[in-house]
Order: structure tokens, then C-alpha cells, then sequence
């Protein structure tokens, strides 16, 4: 048995399937994604350095969610609804996807380079952008994700949060876990922000010093209230059945410098304006109901 197969799941709610099957031409389709994308001002880079073969391409009718990543079989499911005539074989344009859909869908993107990004590890096929994006969050994991606060319920914006976490030392597979969510959260939540500030990318909008701030302002709220964190599941066959899932508390955000990585190597912004967010984020701590952790 591989390391792969003892790799704990790290999925979204399970949403069980009515119906569900392979897209007809699963390369074809994600070449047509990824150009898409790119025409459209989305990023792109990490989806073109994501083999085809990687990922199987998939629809299904899934439970209150646009699309869920899968790292067994490397299974990427979408909506049957985001297909084209709801017919489970190509995806509609992406210009016809909701703003919260497409967060969505790249919250789970970056999943599978993520999980990519770990198979390949130390092997001739990581590219630069992928050995940075490994060696950064090994680093995280040791000094962010092993150690950490922990609740058996999602944190919610009007609830008290004194109290309510446990400290814990976790597995490295675990932290590893809870980091690859943290980031997918706030992936997703980085381009729904965009999406908004730009009018969905308008290039007459597109970044102007109006949309900065607005971008800037919707990053702060999230962080203050507290959005910006993960989850992981317990590795601990026997604890997960009483426990699915430990989240992470406020103190254990994404951080200043996670940020700043995250929009360089995944949403291809450039050096500067991840430095500007990552200055964001950070003058909000201060604004924070409980201490956060510092830069590792």
C-alpha cells in the first residue's frame, strides 16, 4: 500500500449523487476550461500546469454544492445543473456561472493542484511554480498547522468564540489537511471577491484604485469576522465517527504570508498587489476579538 492510499479524504460535506457520470471527453473539456478561463481574466496559470490526464472530469447531482474535489481517483464532480443542458457532458461557459459558483468551482480547482502538486512531489514533473507552492506549505504546516485551536463547530459570525476551542496538537496529515482547506477557502473567496469588485472582470474596472479598495475592504471583513479559516478531518478512524470534522478557530486564519503566496502562484496576481493584501490582512488583525497567531 502507497502513501496515496493512506492519505485521509478531505472533502466538502459528503453530498450523496442521484446521478452521476464521466464527461464524454474529459481532456477536451478541460482544455476548453482552462482556455475559458483565461479569456475571460480568471486564473489560469495553475490549471495549464495540472496535467488532463490528473483529473477525471465528472457530473452529478450533488447536494447544495456547485462541484467537489474528490482526491480518491482524483475525481473532479460538478453540478449536472453547470452542464450544458443539464446533460452531464460538457460544462457551460463559464461567463454563464453565478459569482458564487465559480468560487466554487475554483475552491475545489485548487484542491486538485494541490493534490497534483503532492503526487508529484520530487519527481521531474513539478514545475517551479508547483516545488514553491509544496516547499511553502510544508513550511506552514510546521510552524501554523500543528499546534492549533480547534472546534467541533463551524465558527458562525454572530456566535461568542471565547471559550469554545480547544488546543490540540495534530498529525502532520492533519495539519496538512487543515492548511489545504484554509487556502481553498480563501481561493474561493478571493475570486468571488474579484468577481464582485470588477463587475465580473471588466476591464474598464479592472484594477482601478475604487476596485483595489473595494477588493481590499471585502478581504477585511472576512478576515475580522473570521472566514477565512479550514477544517480538517480526524485521522482517527474511531474519532471521526463521533467527530467528522475539527474546525479551525479564528486565531488560525490564513496569514499575511499565506496570502501574499496564494495570489502570486494560484490567482496570478501580481507581486504587488499580493504584497498590498498581505499589508491588508495584516492591519486587520488588530481588529480581531481574539489574538492571532504571527508570521512563521
Amino acid at each position: 500500500m502507497d502513501k496515496w492510499t493512506l492519505t485521509p479524504l478531505l472533502l466538502l460535506l459528503a453530498a450523496v449523487p442521484v446521478w452521476a457520470g464521466p464527461v464524454p471527453d474529459p481532456q477536451g473539456e478541460w482544455a476548453r476550461l482552462t482556455r475559458e478561463a483565461a479569456e475571460m481574466g480568471l486564473p489560469s496559470r495553475f490549471l495549464r500546469l495540472l496535467p488532463p490526464e490528473f483529473v477525471k472530469l465528472e457530473f452529478a447531482e450533488l447536494k447544495n454544492v456547485a462541484a467537489e474535489y474528490h482526491p480518491d481517483g482524483h475525481r473532479m464532480v460538478f453540478h449536472l445543473n453547470l452542464s450544458e443542458n443539464s446533460q452531464g457532458k460538457r460544462l457551460r461557459s463559464l461567463r454563464q456561472i453565478g459569482n458564487h459558483d465559480l468560487a466554487t468551482i475554483y475552491h475545489e480547482l485548487f484542491h486538485a493542484y494541490f493534490d497534483y502538486v503532492e503526487f508529484a512531489s520530487g519527481t521531474p514533473r513539478m514545475t517551479p511554480q508547483g516545488a514553491r507552492l509544496y516547499e511553502e506549505a510544508k513550511r506552514f504546516v510546521a510552524c501554523r498547522y500543528s499546534v492549533v485551536e480547534i472546534s467541533p463547530i463551524a465558527t458562525q459570525k454572530s456566535a461568542p468564540r471565547k471559550g469554545r476551542f480547544e488546543k490540540r496538537r495534530i498529525s502532520e496529515r492533519e495539519g496538512w489537511d487543515a492548511l489545504n482547506e484554509t487556502w481553498g477557502v480563501f481561493v474561493g473567496l478571493a475570486i468571488w471577491n474579484k468577481l464582485e469588485a470588477t463587475d465580473r472582470l471588466n476591464p474598464a474596472t479592472r484594477w482601478d484604485w475604487d476596485t483595489v479598495e473595494d477588493y481590499l475592504d471585502r478581504l477585511e471583513t472576512a478576515y475580522v469576522n473570521g472566514e477565512l479559516t479550514g477544517y480538517f478531518e480526524p485521522a482517527d478512524q474511531a474519532e471521526r465517527r463521533g467527530i467528522p470534522r475539527w474546525y479551525l478557530a479564528p486565531s488560525h486564519a490564513i496569514s499575511a504570508p499565506e496570502v501574499a503566496l496564494l495570489l502570486e502562484v494560484i490567482l496570478d496576481e501580481a507581486p504587488g498587489m499580493a504584497r498590498l493584501a498581505a499589508y491588508w490582512v495584516s492591519a486587520s488583525q488588530a481588529q480581531t476579538t481574539v489574538p492571532t497567531l504571527g508570521a512563521c
